[in-house]
């Protein structure tokens, strides 16, 4: 799996979580609104066998089981029956998954994986080093990326598969490990690389997965079904069931007439309701930190002026918007990061609309600075983030132009082309900050976020930061790299929207805790309907 395409899924797929908030409810399966307004769950303490997750979600996977193609939600939506060597756990560590262990070897350039013995497919066939190292060399030839880390693959044995590196850095590992294995012998039964093997890939999904994919069905749902021969510990539920309901009203309405356990993706607003009717709102670490990146590429663009960047800050009252737009699930951050990450308690600006205008005055901008800010347009083709904005700037004398490009257009310029003058766009949250970094913000970042000019100093840190060793080395120097981009502007913070979901309290799960990237779905129980 290519190192570009890993940044992709890493965070991409964040981007269909914005809409999910994060309450203050508890995650133990009490809320502490119910007041008896909703009987959602007999609160049994000891996990039950038995009975289906249903779930709703506005939209499913366009590919299934071809990881080269792999779109922004794609990889979560494999979860419940692909796995990867590794994963990331509740401490935010990565741990042996399909690998039992794991060994880096920065000094001879090898990283060293351990694979699990016993472990089989859905179809039968076997998991070994000579297909893990197959998922890795396809992912490879059909993905556009750099893989100038990675000298060759070696099986060393039926068990043992070893990375042989031209360099070591700290991002291959995060990056790499958590490629989803998919069965070769399937694939290579439907056809392989020149007999519409790929085609079959991306409609079929064949993993070594607690769940077996039973049937899909593009715009209407995915039927998962319980694995009795999973080499791990046997799941509790006999099946998942996914239903995609994009109109909001109708999710609504599925889960307080008890046909849904779970609403995911659903909007903060609608969340709140459920809350306040018993329902529970889960959160987990990782979410989506939303910000406004003016064009510092362009030499000719009024952005360019730190003294315009720090107008923008200056005139925008995060703590407001978060209370009228995020219905108590969202905050404001300072910096890049989020608070509680590395270096997100860093404070540069706080809302002060004089000091906006006075800025604006000193850099020549008495009459006041017409630009055009992108942003994503929303459901009725409306986006009230980019509005309230808006509002606000206008006040200190900004003339902000609203072009609210449909998702193709607007992705296509964040991650490709570039804007003009203004974009509200987003990150994401990894195992940690420094992977973020660097997917986000870093020196090799490639077509991601054009319209951010980097400092030499920043270039130089981001360069050195991939070759620390420990983990105190690399905080260090994520913290410096968000203090320069804080210090001169580069991108004005807005407001953090952790990952959540709604469930009734039956559901038993501790999804979101190690972030995006898994969930263990063999440990998902219900409590017994009453």
């Amino acid at each position: 799996m290519l190192a570009k395409f890993l940044r992709k899924f890493g965070c991409l797929f964040l981007i269909l979580l914005m809409i999910m908030a994060v309450g203050c409810s508890d995650t133990s399966g009490k809320s502490g609104n119910n007041d008896n307004k909703q009987n959602i769950g007999a609160n049994t303490s000891e996990p039950v066998a038995g009975g289906t997750l249903r779930i709703v979600r506005p939209s499913g996977p366009i590919v299934l089981g071809w990881a080269p193609d792999f779109g922004p939600s794609d990889y979560a939506h494999a979860l419940p029956g692909a796995e990867s060597l590794l994963a990331v756990n509740s401490e935010r560590e990565l741990e042996g998954l399909l690998a039992e262990s794991f060994e880096e070897d920065p000094d001879n350039l090898t990283i060293t994986f351990h694979l699990r013995k016993g472990v089989k497919f859905h179809d039968g066939s076997d998991f070994n080093a000579e297909v893990a190292k197959w998922n890795y060399e396809i992912g490879g030839k059909y993905s556009a990326g750099d893989t100038s880390f990675l000298k060759s693959i070696e099986v060393v044995d039926d068990y043992t598969l070893v990375f042989h590196l031209n360099e070591w850095h700290n991002q291959i590992l995060p990056n790499m490990g958590i490629s989803l294995m998919f069965s070769k012998e399937a694939f290579e039964a439907n056809g392989g690389e020149t007999n519409g093997g790929i085609e079959w890939a991306r409609a079929n999904l064949v993993g070594t997965g607690p769940f077996i994919l039973k049937e899909y069905n593009r715009d209407n749902n995915m039927i998962w079904v319980k694995n009795e021969n999973y080499w791990g510990k046997e799941a509790y539920l006999d099946g998942i069931e996914i239903t995609f309901v994009p109109e909001a009203s109708t999710a609504m309405a599925l889960m307080q007439n008890g046909d849904a356990d779970m609403w995911v993706e659903g909007p903060a607003q609608n969340y709140a309701e459920l809350e306040a009717l018993g329902f529970v709102n889960q959160k987990g670490w990782a979410g989506v930190q939303m910000h406004l990146i003016p064009n510092t590429v362009d030499p000719n663009s009024p952005f360019q002026d730190k003294r315009v960047r720090e107008a923008l800050e200056y005139a925008i009252d995060k703590q407001a918007l978060c209370d009228v737009l995020g219905y108590g699930y969202m905050r404001p951050i300072t910096a890049v990061s989020p608070p509680g990450d590395w270096g997100g308690d860093l404070v540069y600006r706080e809302y002060n609309p004089e000091k906006a205008k006075q800025l604006l005055m000193e850099a020549g901008y008495e009459d006041g600075l017409e630009f055009t800010l992108l942003a994503q347009a929303g459901t009725g083709g409306r986006n009230e983030t980019a509005e309230a904005l808006a509002g606000l700037l206008d006040k200190v004398g900004f003339k902000v132009k609203l072009d609210l490009a449909d998702t193709g257009r607007f992705f296509g310029a964040a991650f490709g082309g570039g804007w003009d003058d203004v974009i509200l766009t987003f990150s994401g949250q990894d195992a940690n900050y420094l992977t973020s970094f660097q997917r986000w913000w870093g020196h090799n970042v490639g077509s991601t976020l054009p319209g951010i000019g980097k400092p030499e100093e920043l270039i130089r840190l981001s360069k050195e930061s991939i070759l620390k060793r420990t983990l105190e080395e690399q905080k260090e120097i994520t913290e410096q790299m968000i203090d320069i981009i804080g210090r001169e502007a580069l991108v004005i913070p807005l407001f953090d929207a952790p990952s959540s979901f709604m469930r009734t309290t039956r559901v038993h799960t501790d999804w979101l805790e190690q972030g995006l990237s898994r969930w263990k779905t063999n440990e998902v129980w219900l409590e017994p309907e009453n």
